[in-house]
């Protein structure tokens, strides 16, 4: 049965966000500044790509979900994944972007190419939970997972672009969901609750998973932007 304390399993998950950050190649680069200008461009321009297919990961969820008339209250489940969606498009988040990238020198977010990291960890979620043999209430887990990556992130976004990139316009974005996510980590897990008996163990299993891919996607660009700046300069 799923614990129904989920400020218990959040404050879990973000000491596990907290050391999975620590640990990160970029992001202890970019925290102290050591990371070059140009890179971070690309880093954060891979970050804007695959954010721009983030909702695709809720229509997994959407799909996995059971069906009405069932023992599970459905509607509580689709309400909070539709609720994510309509915050989504009606505060212009995708705006919010392209204007932070602006921001940071890349004029034109329109003409950007995803690498192949970014096209692999786009589609990773919906490979992953898409097999039948993994169910609906973990892919809901690892969604909520992901989302509590977000605030630590996004804070230490906050701190070092002003501190070490001259960047301090358009960062409302950030700030924006350093909020929302922990909202919406809690409306999933509860959601969870509600709706789904299952292994606490396996979904808390998921949600620390997609913690790690959300991290290693960053140093993964991170890594593939450096080598890619090394073969053009040969």
């Amino acid at each position: 049965m799923v614990s129904p304390d989920s400020a218990t399993v959040s404050a879990n998950l973000v000491s596990h966000v907290h050391d999975t950050l620590r640990r990160s190649s970029f992001f202890s680069a970019f925290r102290s500044g050591e990371a070059d200008i140009d890179v971070v461009r690309d880093v954060f321009s891979q970050y804007y790509l695959w954010r721009n297919q983030f909702h695709r990961w809720f229509g997994l969820c959407i799909v996995k979900s059971p069906a009405f008339g069932t023992t599970f209250d459905i509607s509580f489940v689709l309400s909070e994944l539709i609720e994510h969606i309509e915050e989504e498009i009606n505060g212009d988040h995708h705006g919010m972007a392209v204007t932070f990238l602006r921001e940071l020198g890349i004029p034109e977010p329109q003409l950007l190419t995803p690498l192949p990291v970014t096209s692999a960890y786009s589609d990773s979620f919906l490979h992953r939970y898409f097999d039948p043999q993994r169910s609906g209430e973990e892919a809901l887990a690892a969604l909520a997972g992901r989302e509590i990556v977000a605030p630590e992130r996004n804070r230490l976004t906050i701190e070092a672009l002003p501190k070490h990139y001259g960047v301090s316009e358009g960062l409302e974005f950030f700030g924006l969901h350093e909020e929302l996510e922990v909202e919406h980590f809690r409306s999933l897990w509860d959601a969870l609750i509600k709706s789904y008996q299952a292994d606490e163990t396996v979904l808390v299993d998921a949600a620390r998973h997609e913690i790690w891919e959300h991290v290693t996607f960053w140093d993964d660009v991170y890594a593939a932007v450096i080598e890619a700046r090394s073969q053009a300069a040969d």
